[in-house]
């Protein structure tokens, strides 16, 4: 089948209508495809040309002029229009050399008739041969979509694809992961396929920009790559590309393209959801960690299926949370489908991912050959990239929270290292870092008792303030916390709070009646910052740690 709806040059000029026509310059532009025809006598009304035109011409407006008609066809050429149809007679009479010289020097066919020809007729027959090509293009098309559908759906589905693609456009396609070795129809000699994915790898973007769309990579003066990345949920799958020699990408070839592209990522997605279905025991496993339940370092290794009882490499334990405007049930999220997502993309920095979704939060463990200054530098990496997706697939109004544990090495010690990292996700707001080894501290918050020791410290620095906010409704608490962040910096607060600085002074002489005169000392300066810390955390404006069966005070209600 014929995919080619292209009509060319050489096409028209073959056609009934042009026996009487000769080409007298530009022979090698014949394969320039023709968009439309259209009549053009002078150089000032190139300027409705769009490009692709094929241009007919008694020579009215130029004549024998000499700087008349080399700017006619300069005009021409520098619109892009495809080639020059020139009716000799009266007017022009014949070509002169200048005009020849030029149009082979560009490669601008240049076509004369020898005898008188209906413009009108030749208009309505190429036209009328463009749209039957086009519409043939276009049941193409749609034959082809039906059998991409067809094939995605079977076993192989990748393969069969691009057996399919290759067909369609009939010229070398590849298929490339960032994971495996590229796929070649028809194959490649070794040395060439080698040489083409060295290429790939530092050619393609590793994240392509939101409205990525087909790329060109140039490999000679006639040889390009067109390719286009393979896409799900923000996230970069592979890229499926073609390699054309003294051919131009059309529209036909470019929507195959397109087409194809959306095959695959939905073959991609189903074989990633298929492989998390086939990962129940890693839900044991961290299901075990977030009940608290102890196990061995030869069941956690089972469950993970690490054979033998060997060293295992360093890991870390990350808790990742998803909310919309501050509430992390304000909407329902699809987070689950990221799970293959976010896997894929451990991998291919390096980990060996474990991962859970629980409602709204992913608790990953990440086992990677890293030390620890190149494991957070890839971790930094994993958690830009899981922040992109997931405000690219949900909004960009979601709110994505990290928190990392120490770097672990017995797996029987995940279970600890878990709950670091849930410290570090419920002080996220109060540290610029989301490793818990940052936290400085804030580390011991956590394990505070609250009832019996964790209220009483905020009630002997803090209590006079509270009831005072509570009997008369202001915010003295909140005002004292900005006034503190902001190192004492009466312009910095009141800016912060959009408030005039005498309305500061009047709420710090407040503060000052209900707290003793040296609370902004260091030794009392850090108790109110631990306390007002303690406090915004106990009163759910930051987000708790999940109670644990061996707590022996009950949390405060949220």
């Amino acid at each position: 089948m014929n995919n080619d709806w292209r009509l060319t040059v050489a096409d028209a000029v073959r056609r009934p209508l042009f026996r009487d026509a000769e080409v007298v310059a530009g022979s090698r532009g014949l394969s320039r495809p023709i968009r439309w025809v259209h009549v053009l006598e002078a150089a000032d009304t190139c300027q409705f040309l769009n490009g692709g035109e094929l241009i007919l011409s008694t020579g009215l407006g130029f004549g024998e002029a000499k700087e008349k008609r080399l700017a006619y066809l300069s005009e021409l050429i520098r619109r892009k229009a495809v080639g020059l149809c020139i009716e000799l007679g009266a007017y022009i009479p014949h070509v002169p050399d200048d005009m020849l010289e030029l149009a082979d020097h560009h490669d601008f066919p240049l076509i004369v008739f020898h005898q008188p020809v209906r413009f009108v007729d030749i208009t309505l027959d190429l036209h009328e041969h463009l749209i039957n090509r086009q519409m043939q293009a276009l049941r193409n098309l749609e034959s082809y979509s039906r059998g991409l559908q067809q094939l995605s759906l079977q076993a192989q589905g990748i393969s069969k694809l691009l057996q399919h693609f290759q067909a369609a456009v009939g010229t070398q396609v590849f298929f490339y992961s960032p994971e495996a070795p590229p796929q070649f129809v028809p194959p490649l000699p070794q040395t060439v396929q080698s040489e083409l994915a060295s290429l790939m790898r530092s050619a393609f973007p590793a994240i392509p920009s939101a409205e990525a769309g087909n790329g060109v990579l140039a490999l000679s003066d006639k040889k390009r790559i067109i390719y286009q990345p393979v896409t799900a949920m923000g996230h970069l799958l592979a890229y499926l590309g073609l390699i054309l020699y003294e051919r131009e990408a059309d529209e036909y070839l470019l929507l195959t393209l397109d087409y194809t592209v959306s095959a695959l990522a939905q073959v991609l997605m189903r074989r990633m959801f298929a492989e998390e279905q086939a990962l129940a025991t890693e839900n044991r496993l961290f299901d075990d960690l977030i009940a608290n339940r102890t196990l061995t370092e030869e069941q956690i290794r089972a469950l993970l299926g690490l054979a033998g009882t060997g060293k295992t490499p360093v890991y870390h334990t990350l808790l990742m949370s998803l909310r919309r405007d501050g509430d992390e049930h304000a909407s329902p999220l699809p987070p689950h489908e990221l799970t293959g997502v976010f896997r894929s993309l451990l991998a291919r920095l390096g980990f060996r991912p474990f991962i859970r979704c629980k409602g709204s939060r992913f608790y990953l463990l990440a086992i990677g050959p890293y030390g620890a200054a190149d494991a957070r530098r890839s971790l930094d990496k994993a958690m830009a990239e899981m922040r992109r997706v997931c405000r690219q697939v949900m909004g960009a109004d979601t709110e994505v929270l990290f928190g990392v544990s120490r770097p672990g090495v017995r797996l029987a010690e995940a279970g600890r290292h878990l709950a670091e990292a849930e410290q570090a996700l419920a002080f996220q707001h109060d540290s610029p870092s989301p490793y818990f080894a940052d936290l400085g501290l804030f580390r011991l918050l956590f394990h505070v008792p609250h009832d019996s020791v964790l209220k009483p410290f905020i009630n002997d620095y803090l209590g006079a303030l509270i009831r005072y906010d509570e009997e008369h409704g202001t915010q003295l608490v909140h005002t004292l916390r900005v006034y503190l962040d902001s190192n004492l910096s009466k312009q910095e607060t009141a800016t912060k709070l959009y408030i005039h600085r005498q309305t500061l002074y009047h709420r710090l002489e407040k503060i000052e009646e209900c707290l003793p005169p040296d609370y902004a000392l260091p030794h009392y300066r850090l108790c109110l910052e631990i306390a007002l810390r303690a406090h915004e955390w106990l009163n759910g404006e930051r987000p708790l740690p999940p109670s644990r069966p061996d707590e022996q005070t009950a949390r405060p209600s949220r």
